[in-house]
């Protein structure tokens, strides 16, 4: 049930868009092509983490426009129940039922601005998802299966995307040398230490194997925010974090939170903001402590043993990745538009999980009758705040996909195969589910030549045989227009307008190279 409303959520939240079709026809490549050889892909390739998924869902049914928000669904799915288990840990039945439910509120119950990047793939979701079934394998402290799996995961996941190094592997290698300073032996520690370096290095030697046998390529990396603007994006942490959460709605615009429904957005924020402050605090605390008592200082009085360490662990854990994800929004957002709040979604994550086992926590200390009242009616409050909101967005008109009509012009006239610039690309082979196959293309630097976008395509996808040109009029993009199109292919035959598409046919075949490289072309029909 929850994957049907957060697939209704994600269709009413956002068009597809190249980005998710290019995850859809990497996942049909990786069927046959394990190390995706011929292929050439971004830094975060999403090789070992979106891509296996998607793989799955085009075995099962093929190419089709539904995986663009049912796959981001399932995988929203898996996070909300991975952070579910982590909130009840350590919790009673009733108060673990609390903090479970917590969870699935404040991430199943998504902000219009929150699904837009929560519900789209590849923004980093499955990402943090690898990270938090890394935390839950270590959260024994000791070697076996579940350390092996923490490795696998956080291995496969440094392969397809770099950003687990700052959501999973550092917050898990802090946390660690937190563990052995609290304990005052490393040997505590030992566990989450070994993993954070051991998946490095199978994640090194994975990629020197697959270089051997044949693999992707991997692009330049993409600009970083420079000091002035990292300083702009600490304070953006702030403003648009509280934006995803429901308060506020700057930079992501309409439709927000209407002010009546705000205060229990204000609950959920609050809980997450005062869950990272208590965790911090606890960590500093204890390290302190068992530092100047010389006796091992736990950072829970609540429960005991094993329990107190796991709980630690938990905490400890989704604080430094909480932390992570702040940092890595401040690094990576290099303008201030609101696509680059895509980098805020991991925080958002380990903050509601976080904020949930608080919540679970001051269930427990809800001892008398008056205050478990308080905390029904505060939780009652915040539970059908959440709903209204989440039903707001569910109502909102669909956004309309102008690729959707682009395919079914180019089906109706038998043009089946060709090229265009990278928005109009991809998304209109997956949205005529294969039936289109449009081909990225940029104009050379330097030259209005047209080549190969050697980026999120593979060699084998050029050549000759292809049968007209597409670009956006309305916002072109990477040079290509009419000029680039004329100088590369000589004067169109036709030129048709689909919406904000220009449609170009001529008398003969268009030929790219797999490599890049510029093609003469023939002027007259072959």
């Amino acid at each position: 049930m929850l994957v049907g409303l957060l697939y209704l959520s994600s269709v009413h939240s956002y068009p597809g868009s190249s980005d998710g079709a290019s995850v859809v026809l990497e996942g049909k490549a990786l069927i046959g092509n394990l190390t995706l050889t011929h292929w050439a892909l971004s830094l975060d390739s999403f090789w070992l983490v979106d891509a296996p998924v998607y793989a799955v869902a085009v075995l099962i049914g093929g190419v089709h426009p539904q995986l663009l928000h049912l796959v981001p669904a399932i995988i929203a799915v898996g996070v909300i129940g991975v952070g579910a288990w982590i909130a009840q840990r350590g919790r009673g039945r009733w108060t673990g039922f609390l903090a479970a439910g917590t969870v699935v509120v404040l991430l199943g119950l998504p902000t219009h601005a929150f699904a837009q990047f929560f519900l789209i793939g590849p923004f980093h979701v499955t990402t943090t998802l690898w990270c938090l079934v890394a935390f839950v394998a270590l959260r024994r402290a000791r070697f076996g299966w579940g350390w092996l799996l923490a490795v696998c995961f956080l291995a496969a996941g440094l392969l397809g995307d770099l950003l687990t190094g700052i959501l999973g592997v550092a917050p898990i290698g802090l946390a660690g040398i937190a563990a052995a300073l609290r304990a005052r032996r490393w040997r505590t520690g030992a566990p989450a230490l070994t993993a954070a370096l051991g998946s490095l290095v199978l994640a090194e030697a994975v990629r020197r194997i697959a270089w051997a046998i044949g693999t992707y390529t991997i692009g330049p990396a993409n600009p970083r925010a420079d000091f002035h603007q990292m300083f702009h994006n600490i304070i953006h942490v702030a403003t648009w974090g509280a934006a995803l959460e429901g308060v506020g709605s700057q930079p992501f615009g309409s439709p927000g939170v209407p002010p009546v429904l705000g205060v229990a957005h204000v609950v959920g924020l609050g809980l997450g903001v005062a869950a990272v402050v208590v965790g911090l605090v606890a960590i500093v605390r204890s390290i302190v402590r068992s530092i100047l008592t010389g006796e091992e200082a736990p950072a829970s009085d609540e429960v005991a043993g094993s329990d107190r360490r796991e709980t630690a662990w938990f905490e400890d854990v989704l604080v430094f990745g909480f932390l992570g994800g702040c940092a890595t929004f401040v690094w990576f957002s290099f303008s201030s538009v609101a696509p680059f709040g895509r980098y805020l979604t991991a925080a958002v994550i380990f903050g509601s999980t976080l904020g949930a086992r608080l919540a679970g926590r001051i269930a427990e200390r809800a001892k008398d009758g008056w205050a478990r009242v308080a905390l029904a009616g505060v939780a009652g409050l915040a539970v059908l705040g959440y709903a209204t909101t989440f039903v707001n967005t569910l109502t909102t008109p669909s956004p309309t996909q102008p690729a959707v009509s682009l395919a079914a012009y180019l089906k109706q006239h038998h043009l089946t195969k060709g090229i265009g610039d990278y928005w109009s690309a991809s998304i209109v082979t997956v949205e005529s589910s294969d039936g289109v196959v449009v081909r990225p293309v940029v104009a050379l630097a330097g030259s209005q030549h047209l080549v190969r976008y050697t980026r999120l395509s593979s060699s084998s996808w050029y050549g000759g045989g292809f049968e007209f040109l597409v670009y956006n009029a309305t916002a072109p993009w990477a040079g290509v227009d009419a000029q680039s199109a004329k100088a590369s292919f000589g004067p169109p035959q036709r030129v048709a307008a689909v919406g904000p598409y220009h449609v170009l046919t001529w008398a003969h075949d268009l030929t790219l190279r797999g490599d890049g490289t510029y093609v003469p072309q023939p002027r007259a029909n072959r």
